[in-house]
C-alpha cells in the first residue's frame, strides 16, 4: 500500500470512529430522556403530589365557612325587655336584626336603638303602626314604610338607612309589592323560617295554662326543631319570656360553633352587584316570595 492509500485509510477510520461516538451520544441522551424516573425522583414527585392533594382536600380553618344563624326580633323596641336582650347579645358577642315599629320609637327609647346599632345589630322596618299592609291602599302602604324609615333615621342619631322590612304578620301580596316599587322604595322583604311562637307560649303562661319555665322551654324546643345552618329565627322583644328564650338559644348554638349575624350579612345584601335588576325581577314575578 502506498503512502497516499495509507493516509486515506487512516482518515476514513477517524471519520468512522467520530460517527460512532456521535451516534452513541445522541442515543444515550434519547434513552435518558425517555427512561422512567429514578427512585429519588419518584419519591420527590410522590411527596409533592401528596402535599398538593392534602392542601386541596383539607382547607385551613380560616377558609372553612362558618355556621350562621340570623336572630330577628319584631314589634319593639320595648322599654322593658329590649335592653335585657341587648345585654345578652353583648355578653355572647352576637348580632341580631330588630324589625322596629314606628309607634314604639319614642324619644325615651332612642338609647335602645342607638345601642343596638353600636353593637353591630341591624335595624329593619316593621311599619309605622303594625297594620297589615295587605289591607291598606297604596298611599297608606307607602306611608307605613317611609314614615317609619324617617323615625329610624332620626332616632338613630346617625341617619341610619334601613334596607330591609318585614310586613306585620308576614302578610304581603303583589299589590303591596307594586305600591312600594312604583313609589321608588327599594327595600328587601325578609320573612323567617324558624318561628319561636314566643307570643303564643307567653299567652298560655299568662293565662295560667303552663308555668313560665314551660313557656320558655316550649318556645326553645320549637326553635330547635326548626333551626339549621342559615336559618332566620323569629322572636319578639316585647314578650316577657323572650330574654330567657334568647339566653337558651345563645348558649346552645354558641357551644355548637354557630355565629350570630344580621339578616343582611346572612344574605350578603351589601355585595349584590345589580340591585335594580334584582328588584325588577322581584317586582315582575307573578309569585310573591320572601327572601328567606
Amino acid at each position: 500500500m502506498n503512502q497516499r492509500n495509507q493516509i486515506t485509510a487512516i482518515l476514513l477510520a477517524v471519520v468512522i470512529l467520530c460517527s460512532v461516538l456521535i451516534i452513541g451520544g445522541v442515543w444515550g441522551v434519547y434513552i435518558a430522556d425517555h427512561a422512567g424516573p429514578s427512585a429519588t425522583d419518584a419519591s420527590t414527585s410522590s411527596s409533592q403530589t401528596e402535599s398538593e392533594e392534602s392542601t386541596t382536600k383539607t382547607p385551613s380553618t380560616s377558609d372553612q365557612p362558618k355556621k350562621m344563624i340570623a336572630l330577628t326580633f319584631d314589634d319593639g323596641p320595648s322599654g322593658a325587655y329590649t335592653r335585657e336582650i341587648l345585654d345578652l347579645l353583648e355578653q355572647y358577642q352576637a348580632k341580631a336584626t330588630f324589625f322596629v315599629c314606628g309607634y314604639q320609637l319614642t324619644s325615651g327609647k332612642k338609647d335602645i336603638l342607638q345601642r343596638a346599632i353600636s353593637l353591630g345589630c341591624e335595624i329593619g322596618n316593621h311599619t309605622l303602626s303594625h297594620e297589615y299592609l295587605t289591607e291598606l291602599d297604596e298611599d297608606a302602604i307607602v306611608n307605613e314604610i317611609l314614615s317609619n324609615n324617617q323615625k329610624i333615621s332620626e332616632y338613630s342619631g346617625i341617619d341610619y338607612q334601613s334596607v330591609i322590612y318585614r310586613p306585620p304578620g308576614g302578610y304581603i301580596n303583589r299589590d303591596v309589592m307594586e305600591a312600594l316599587y312604583e313609589n321608588g322604595i327599594r327595600m328587601y322583604c325578609v320573612m323567617w323560617n324558624s318561628d319561636s311562637l314566643d307570643w303564643s307560649f307567653r299567652s298560655k303562661y299568662s293565662k295560667g295554662e303552663i308555668t313560665r319555665e314551660e313557656a320558655v322551654q316550649g318556645a326553645f324546643d320549637t326553635v330547635v326543631s326548626e333551626v339549621s345552618e342559615g336559618s332566620v329565627v323569629l322572636m319578639h322583644d316585647i314578650q316577657s319570656i323572650t330574654p330567657d328564650l334568647l339566653k337558651c338559644i345563645l348558649e346552645k348554638y354558641t357551644a355548637e360553633g354557630y355565629t350570630f349575624v344580621t339578616v343582611s350579612e346572612l344574605f350578603d345584601f351589601q355585595n349584590r352587584q345589580d340591585e335594580e335588576s334584582y328588584f325588577k325581577k322581584y317586582y315582575s314575578s307573578n309569585r310573591i316570595s320572601s327572601v328567606s
